[in-house]
């Protein structure tokens, strides 16, 4: 019986997502794609998460997302991003996955994404 294990480093985070069925773009070292809001006061929007592209994938998760538009978080943690470029406001997200040797594959991260959206403020 042979067993197939998954792609390490940054393809195996790009082919997880595209299995995920997220569209991404490679920005340098970074992954960008759509993500629509599933839970909390901003359920249904949709924004752009970036992913920094984790050399050690998957016994690193990337150290926190990358969001535009700008939505700040209630627990702060909030910085500027390589990301932002003209046209484009990005925000940096300080928060790292915890709970990553429970499931360190990009359906974790997902959920790490989803507790964070859960936090938010409602839009003003």
């Amino acid at each position: 019986m042979t067993t197939t294990l998954p792609e390490a480093g940054p393809a195996g985070m790009l082919a997880g997502l595209a299995a995920a069925g997220y569209t991404v773009e490679q920005r340098g070292e970074f992954a960008v794609f759509d993500y629509a809001i599933e839970v909390g006061p901003r359920a249904g929007e949709t924004v752009r998460i970036g992913l920094a592209l984790v050399q050690d994938w998957p016994l690193s998760p990337p150290p926190g997302p990358h969001l535009s538009p700008r939505l700040g978080h209630p627990h702060g943690a909030v910085h500027a991003s390589p990301l932002e470029r003209a046209g484009e406001e990005w925000e940096y997200w300080s928060r790292p996955a915890s709970n990553w040797s429970a499931d360190r594959t990009i359906r974790g991260y997902l959920r790490h994404l989803r507790t964070l959206f859960s936090q938010l403020e409602p839009p003003a």
